[in-house]
């Protein structure tokens, strides 16, 4: 059992990373036992956050605490080593020179442990990520993703309280970058972690607990069923690959404000702000003119964006999407006028308090 297991439910990290150089200013805590993905754009501030709670940024303000111990504010720092808080950063940080085994026990000789031992943990956690009997190898002989599970072996290695992985897929291709997800996956069961990423598919896979990130702010969190089912702000939908609509109950439908009125289920009462998310996948797309399919409601918009998705392509509009097929994309230009045709009888949500 790992020591995050056997305490479930309490509090391990609190924090309020204040970086005034970088314009960061978020707070986050995090359960034992659970994983909580920073969802955000790049450059939202997710890689400072981690890194001032791994002790490798200094904090202009605030405050970092692990199970009640204090680590750091403004004026004091334990040091990164004393934190018991593994980061994995998005380039590896592998010892070149060092063969893999030796990367691996880096941490567990840190610890004390004699070189023998360090030895066997790093062999046990090579063989846990598949990559048993690559210990003799130097990192330079590696490909992409066998050196990124090198370093959550080395990460892991060195039993942190808290697991910290910055962008886990970044540079590797979609073989790689599949199977990492898998392994990371396994690993994250009952380990308390902190994921950032900029992709919808990381938060679905490892979300206990979801921060959306803007502007090196936190603009939205709670349980993952929540942030990525029912988002508050345009931003948090379009980081949980949703399409937000949002309006005032009327009558029993959603009325936005430009009078669009869209049948709903649920939902709060008359005169409450409310919303709607759907997929874009579930959004459909005509001309700004013509007969419009029913069982939707249609709200004019124009093209802002096409944004090619595999054998699909996101067509965005000022504040809807959709996916269509890329021949139908193909006849749309920037400005184009359309028409979004967003599904009757969705759940409608509150987004105010009651």
């Amino acid at each position: 059992m790992t020591p995050d297991a056997m305490t479930p439910g309490a509090m391990t990290l609190d924090c309020h990373v204040v970086v005034q150089p970088r314009r960061v200013d978020a707070r986050l805590t995090l359960a034992t036992g659970r994983t909580l993905v920073l969802l955000g754009a790049n450059g939202a501030g997710k890689s400072t956050v981690l890194e001032a709670i791994a002790g490798l940024v200094p904090l202009s303000d605030g405050h970092v605490s692990l199970d009640g111990r204090p680590l750091a504010d403004a004026r004091t720092s334990t040091p990164a080593r004393e934190r018991g808080i593994g980061l994995l950063s998005q380039d590896d940080a592998l010892f070149p020179t060092m063969s893999v085994r030796d990367n691996v026990a880096f941490g567990p000789r840190s610890r004390g442990a004699s070189r023998a031992a360090a030895r066997a943990t790093a062999d046990d956690w090579l063989a846990r990520v598949g990559l048993d009997g690559c210990g003799d190898r130097r990192p330079g002989e590696l490909s992409g993703g066998q050196a990124r599970r090198v370093a959550i072996a080395r990460a892991l290695a060195a039993e942190p309280r808290v697991l910290l992985l910055d962008e886990p897929f970044a540079g590797l291709d979609v073989g790689a970058a599949s199977e990492v997800r898998a392994l990371i996956s396994s690993l994250l069961k009952e380990r308390t972690a902190v994921v950032t990423t900029h992709d919808a598919l990381d938060a679905y896979a490892f979300a206990d607990d979801v921060a959306v990130v803007e502007g090196g702010r936190v603009v939205e969190a709670g349980a993952a069923s929540e942030v990525l089912t029912r988002p508050r702000t345009a931003f948090a939908a379009r980081m949980a690959a949703r399409v937000l609509v949002v309006g005032t109950m009327r009558g029993g439908a959603l009325v936005t404000d430009a009078g669009v009125r869209v049948p709903v289920t649920g939902g709060p009462g008359a005169g409450r702000r409310a919303a709607v998310a759907a997929r874009p996948a579930a959004v459909a797309l005509e001309g700004d003119e013509g007969p419009r399919a029913p069982g939707r409601a249609w709200i004019a918009e124009h093209v802002t964006a096409l944004e090619p998705r595999g054998d699909e392509v996101r067509v965005h509009g000022t504040s809807l999407a959709a996916d269509v097929d890329p021949a139908d994309a193909a006849l749309l230009s920037l400005g184009d006028r359309i028409a979004f045709g967003v599904p009757a009888g969705l759940d409608a949500y509150p987004l105010t308090p009651s």
